[in-house]
């Protein structure tokens, strides 16, 4: 999916608009996740709060607020583990960190994205229902653009849940995320 990558992009896009981000290695299941995510971290000259791997992924995301809150930081973004939406206790983890953090107050998480892979097709609607059930999704980031997928699915996503799209994916290379152009989307959607 891409899911650490995008987060990596996302926070030169985020430097770029000049703000602060620090990086939540929440992902404390996947093997070298915490190292992918701290690679990025320092590509962008960006803090990294980490913990072992096997952590409790909510405990290191509480960390990391504290931590972004005393260093200033404008945004803190959490790498969480890649679950499938047919994944109960990954799901009921996820629901967790929300509730941490809202117990944080500042009407928190402020944005909940979804980051999807343009060639996942029709599934993307699934994935997109389980996940929005769970934690209340307020965006996506489409992947994976720069292929033949066309991600077409993201209508049906946006028709049935009301979610927007925030970013798109269109390369491999860090200044590679965009902000979503529905315009520019369509255009590219139906080009020869």
């Amino acid at each position: 999916v891409g899911k650490t990558t995008t987060i990596g992009k996302l926070c030169r896009y985020l430097e770029g608009q000049q703000l602060k981000p620090v990086l939540a290695a929440g992902d404390t299941f996947r093997a070298a996740a915490v190292e992918q995510l701290q690679e990025w971290g320092a590509r962008n000259n960006v803090p990294v709060v980490a913990q072992a791997t096997g952590a409790d992924s909510a405990s290191v995301i509480f960390d990391a607020y504290q931590s972004a809150r005393a260093r200033g930081a404008d945004v803190m973004i959490a790498d969480t583990a890649g679950r499938l939406h047919t994944k109960d206790n990954l799901m009921q983890e996820l629901e967790k960190i929300s509730r941490v953090l809202r117990k944080q107050g500042d009407a928190l998480p402020h944005e909940t994205l979804l980051v999807l892979d343009a060639t996942t097709g029709q599934n993307a609607l699934n994935q997109a229902r389980s996940f929005h059930k769970a934690v209340n999704l307020t965006g996506v980031c489409l992947t994976k653009l720069d292929g033949t997928a066309k991600g077409g699915m993201v209508f049906a996503i946006a028709k049935e849940l009301g979610l927007p799209i925030r970013f798109i994916g269109v390369g491999e290379k860090i200044d590679d995320l965009r902000p979503f152009s529905a315009e520019q989307f369509v255009e590219a959607l139906f080009a020869e």
